[in-house]
């Protein structure tokens, strides 16, 4: 996996939306319990913010752990959910930036699935994100 610590911006964020669509059957973010003042009315929110890809969801997730980031003794909500037409358009219409990721607006966190393996994980408050190596230079 390479490491990069430059956030994709406008056009090429679109674009690598549309090339992960290609080689992705699903994607994941994740919300952070820790950064939760109140976990039922954050709940409430991610569930409005959702409602559009809600048919979508292939499962909402309890874990202490995710691709870029290890709690110790916290937990984090996992949300996962397909990737389709439908998602692409909500990825898209939601950022323009893989950085812009971030609570409180958005939850955090991205990552990328190609089957039971992550092809780009993106840490947002940390800006940085890995990528799979022949993905990147394939494209």
């Amino acid at each position: 996996m390479l490491m990069i610590n430059q956030d994709v911006k406008g056009k090429h964020y679109e674009a690598l939306i549309d090339v992960l669509f290609k080689h992705c059957t699903h994607f994941a973010f994740v919300e952070d319990r820790r950064r939760m003042e109140i976990e039922d009315e954050r709940l409430a929110y991610m569930d409005v913010l959702t409602e559009e890809i809600r048919w979508d969801l292939i499962e909402r997730t309890i874990v202490s752990e995710w691709e870029t980031t290890r709690l110790s003794g916290d937990t984090a909500y996992l949300y996962s959910f397909h990737m389709n037409y439908r998602t692409v358009q909500f990825l898209k219409e939601r950022s323009q930036s893989l950085f812009s990721w971030i609570h409180p607006e958005l939850p955090e966190d991205l990552m990328f699935y190609a089957g039971d393996t992550c092809v780009l994980a993106v840490c947002s408050h940390e800006s940085f994100f890995v990528v799979d190596e022949e993905m990147w230079l394939d494209e």
